[in-house]
């Protein structure tokens, strides 16, 4: 805890005939991460026919499982580890049974599909000439006359007709069809009177429709594409019955090949990475130290003690290269996923995943702040209904913690969907000021936390002592001491919190003043803030180098300041957050109660109008579930958000570099196949 588990890096040397077996080993062991190697006494080899071939055959089953479907992970098939020849060799006989049945099945959906949509077509088509019942044969120009059919905007047919008629001197037939904006026309004039009609459609934009090549009516074509295509689902769900057969029979088996030959794929694409003599290999890569033992008896095994085998801790030159893993207890494991979006910590660093649980449950129960929208959350997060599923597992326990959270500041508050109980502590809606204070007092500590101890931490692992004391011990003081003085200048009252002491009030000079008479409290916090200030100053002069260093490294010791201030204030939405999801609540309840009280408690007193009061209830009851989700809703998702940025902004932002490449174990994906004699 603390810090990412210490890796290690290895380097081996075997003989080229144990390859296979000591990359097949470390594939199912999965507890190395393997690195190309950079020795100039060994040379790297290009992925060869092997890796090709095994891609080649891994796409066709691809292809094929897209078509049969994946199984479902019953069981596992026990397998046995072949060399390369044979597995290729077995695998493409698996593909000279199924290959051609299915090819066959598949070819023929596909035409089956291409003809429904060109009948599908047709059939649009004469939907717009449903209204003639002769062959539109008839409609097809001649040599004496030409006819033209097309769409035109409904509200242009009338204006159009007359301009046609006006065109041709009222020589034409002229016909609409059709319901809705766009109607059919049909113009039939003599093939001389055609240039006359061109420059009308063109004006009204008309937009010519191609007549369906049929030689009966529209509505007895359309019945036999109808049959046609009736004909053709038949055929289609025969067709989806075959290969449902098998998929039933071959399914597994296909799945099995597409697990085996990525496992192969993946072997071979990390034989590339290893360095290569006459007749040695070397491999490559990083370890966690506690499977070190471990790794080096899968080399012992698979060579029988034909090998080299050198790990050590990494050099500073490797820190940028040291992948990362993180190592927690179980009770903080699923905020890792925070700490992962901002970026994985690097090896020399502390992992701030445990400071992190801690604070971002409060912070997300304080924003929250009810006891039955915490509750809630919780339990629907926790349910497994399918919507939470939706959310990855981490992020489902997170809000579940974050609601529990939220119930004991509910409680505290008096906030049970709303401002419906007496406050054990404060009401915020009534008076935030005690919210206020909390969260200000929060900001603090997570800001004395951040220097005084992670910070501190991460300068002490790096044996950077000069830091420790010069920036980190100083920084804290300040902050103890700057807000302490802080809270003299308001007069600020620890009451709220349970504790019987207010500190003294004082003017902002005589607070600052080293010389001031004051209190002991008082004087205490001036030393804790000169004396950080002071040291921050001399601090940023020694471990500053040049002249101009200096000058900016005790300028930003006081500057520094205001930066303070700035992130402090930042934590005041949290209780922003908390009285407005407070205040929304409480809105909606007051609304929904004044429409009971004018709707429905007075209809209940006459029998005649006791349906609708019930009807009225029944709406308000529905208005008011549907009114607290979308509260709960945006109440999680804004102190979700708000807690998350001022962790990144504020909490990282004081210590954490991150950018770590996170630990990539080379280890075998297995769902549908297991190792003979394995597990």
């Amino acid at each position: 805890m603390f810090k990412t588990a210490r890796m290690q890096k290895f380097q081996a040397v075997i003989l080229q005939s144990a390859r296979d077996d000591v990359v097949s080993q470390l594939h199912e062991a999965g507890i190395v991460q393997l690195r190309e190697t950079t020795q100039p006494e060994f040379v790297r080899k290009e992925l060869g026919d092997d890796f090709y071939d095994t891609f080649r055959l891994l796409t066709k089953f691809k292809e094929i499982q897209s078509v049969l479907g994946s199984p479902p992970p019953t069981c596992s098939i026990e397998t046995k580890e072949l060399p390369h020849d044979q597995m290729i060799k077995a695998a493409e006989k698996t593909l000279e049974k199924l290959e051609p049945k299915l090819t066959a099945l598949e070819a023929r959906r596909k035409e089956i599909s291409i003809e429904k949509q060109k009948l599908l077509a047709q059939r649009e088509a004469l939907r717009d000439f449903l209204e003639v019942k002769f062959s539109l044969q008839y409609l097809r120009s001649t040599e004496e006359f030409y006819v033209h059919v097309g769409h035109i905007s409904k509200e242009n047919v009338k204006e159009f007709s007359i301009a046609v008629n006006e065109a041709l001197s009222q020589k034409v037939f002229f016909e609409v069809l059709g319901k809705g904006e766009k109607r059919t026309v049909i113009i039939a004039c003599r093939t001389r009177d055609q240039p006359k009609l061109a420059p009308v459609l063109y004006r009204f934009e008309v937009e010519s429709l191609e007549l369906p090549q049929v030689s009966v009516a529209p509505n007895r074509a359309i019945e036999q594409l109808e049959r046609q295509l009736a004909n053709l689902e038949k055929q289609k769900t025969k067709i989806e019955r075959e290969i449902a057969k098998l998929a039933k029979s071959w399914a597994p088996e296909v799945g099995r090949w597409v697990e085996l030959l990525e496992i192969r794929g993946e072997r071979l694409k990390a034989c590339s990475s290893f360095g290569y003599t006459d007749a040695a290999v070397l491999i490559e890569g990083w370890t966690p130290a506690k499977k070190a033992a471990g790794l080096e008896s899968i080399f012992t095994k698979t060579t029988r003690g034909k090998y080299i085998f050198y790990i050590h801790e990494p050099s500073k030159d490797e820190v940028e290269q040291i992948p990362s893993k993180f190592e927690n207890p179980p009770v903080v494991r699923d905020f890792e996923f925070i700490t992962g979006m901002y970026g994985m910590p690097r090896h020399d660093e502390v992992d701030p995943t445990p400071f992190l649980a801690i604070s971002f449950s409060v912070f997300f129960g304080v924003c929250l702040g009810d006891a039955g929208y915490g509750a809630l959350l919780a339990i629907f997060m926790m349910s497994g209904f399918w919507i939470a599923k939706a959310f990855p597992k981490d992020v489902r326990i997170m809000l579940a913690v974050g609601g529990i959270c939220a119930v004991v500041v509910g409680i505290l508050t008096g906030s049970l969907f709303g401002p419906t109980l007496p406050a054990i502590w404060s009401d915020p809606t009534k008076d935030p000021l005690p919210l206020l204070k909390l969260a200000i007092v929060l900001g603090i500590l997570q800001l004395f936390v951040a220097f005084a101890v992670v910070k501190a931490l991460k300068d002490a692992f790096r044996r950077n002592w000069t830091r420790v004391i010069s920036e980190d011990a100083t920084r804290a003081m300040i902050v103890l001491g700057f807000f302490g003085l802080g809270f003299c200048i308001v007069g600020m009252s620890l009451k709220s919190f349970g504790i019987d002491f207010t500190f003294p009030k004082m003017s902002m000079v005589d607070a600052f003043s080293p010389l001031a008479p004051a209190a002991t409290i008082v004087v205490v916090l001036r030393i804790l803030f000169y004396v950080g200030l002071i040291g921050g100053i001399i601090g940023g002069i020694i471990t500053s180098k040049g002249i101009r260093s200096k000058v900016v490294g005790a300028i930003n010791s006081v500057y520094g300041l205001i930066g303070m201030i700035a992130d402090v204030t930042s934590y005041c939405r949290l209780m922003a957050l908390g009285v407005a999801t407070g205040v929304i609540a409480y809105m909606l309840n007051f609304i929904l109660g004044m429409a009971f009280d004018g709707l429905v408690r007075p209809y209940f007193a006459f029998s005649l109008t006791v349906i609708i009061a019930i009807v009225v209830l029944i709406g308000i009851a529905f208005i008011f579930l549907a009114g607290h989700i979308f509260n709960i809703f945006i109440g999680s998702m804004g102190g979700f958000i708000h807690t998350m940025r001022l962790h990144f902004a504020e909490f990282f932002g004081k210590f954490y570099e991150g950018g770590a490449e996170k630990f990539a174990p080379f280890k075998a994906k297995r769902v549908f196949t297991k190792v003979k004699g394995g597990e």
